[in-house]
């Protein structure tokens, strides 16, 4: 008999038929009422996209050099030193162009202080200069810095033909990118509802892994889950997964050694997302020569199988696609 795990954080008395983790890898979480505080301003500057990171940081630099500009243009452009007399215009144009010389401490040698207040602002100025970019430097090096692992996963999951004349529920995934990833763990949890609790309570339950952890994932990896008696899918049809809201949470725990950082990924299967019937296509081969070429395209291949005679009764959990 399948055993519920406790849960992992996902929420238990919640309704609806909703996905729990996005496709995306996000968690299909909204939130509200949340209060700001200073310091999450720090973390949504790491999580900004680069484009708003830099309209941001570009928004900053002219706001800082717009008030102390106005400061030099209040006091009189007559005490900046070889600022040039005219219209109001002109006088804007030099007490901005100070304010930028002196906001990133460049100081051509054109204009310079000519009064001990101009002098005393613009001490101020450079120092907040140096804050600012000291800080967004940082900043910077940290969005670098942080590894955004491209781990995919193939669209489909499938229940293939496996070892002993039983089944295996079977999803796969790979890296993308050419870094070693070192110390592989995978958890594969399968949420379901039951449809005669009045609350649709949600139940955990965790798939066991022929293969949980691997010490390198230099080629693909498929997880497989063989579906004996006591499985949590032993008996069930389509209908009784889509019935209870299924969902196949696939959650990896790696190690990049290349950046030397820990990093996960998420990802989910709902129910018409598996194909019954069908093994993935194999994403390598060997060369002549002996060495071993990963095709990362084919990730998403699957062929035919004929299902082990054991659930060949199971109504079909999906039609395979048109492709195959």
């Amino acid at each position: 008999m399948a055993k519920q795990i406790s849960d992992p954080g996902f929420g238990v008395k919640l309704g609806g038929t909703g996905r729990i983790v996005k496709q995306d890898g996000t968690l299909n979480v909204g939130r509200t009422g949340d209060r700001f505080h200073w310091s999450d301003f720090y973390h949504m500057l790491l999580v900004w996209s680069w484009a708003k990171y830099l309209s941001f940081i570009v928004a900053l630099y002219v706001v800082v050099n717009a008030i102390f500009g106005t400061a030099y243009l209040l006091i009189g452009t007559d005490q900046i030193l070889n600022a040039t007399d005219g219209d109001w215009w002109m006088e804007l144009s030099d007490a901005m162009f100070f304010s930028a010389q002196t906001l990133t401490t460049v100081g051509y040698g054109n204009l310079a202080p000519g009064s001990p207040l101009v002098s005393a602002i613009a001490s101020l100025e450079a120092l907040a200069g140096l804050l600012i970019f000291g800080i967004f430097t940082g900043i910077s090096y940290g969005r670098f810095s942080r590894i955004k692992p491209r781990i995919t996963f193939a669209e489909n999951a499938v229940l293939s033909p496996h070892r002993d004349g039983l089944n295996a529920f079977m999803c796969r995934l790979v890296n993308e990118r050419s870094s070693l990833v070192m110390d592989s763990t995978a958890n594969l949890i399968l949420v379901m509802q039951d449809p005669n609790e009045p609350q649709h309570n949600r139940k955990y339950y965790q798939l066991t892994l022929d293969i949980p952890h691997i010490s390198s994932l230099a080629l693909n990896w498929t997880l497989v889950h063989t579906i004996t008696a006591d499985s949590p899918l032993s008996g069930l049809r389509q209908q009784d997964l889509v019935d209870r809201n299924a969902e196949f949470l696939v959650i990896l725990t790696a190690f990049d050694d290349t950046v030397g950082q820990q990093f996960y990924a998420r990802f989910s299967y709902r129910p018409k997302e598996i194909i019954e019937g069908a093994r993935y296509v194999t994403m390598f081969e060997t060369t002549p020569a002996g060495d071993v070429v990963l095709h990362v395209n084919r990730i998403h291949e699957v062929t035919p199988a004929v299902l082990n005679a054991l659930a060949q009764e199971r109504a079909p959990i999906n039609e395979p696609p048109s492709y195959l």
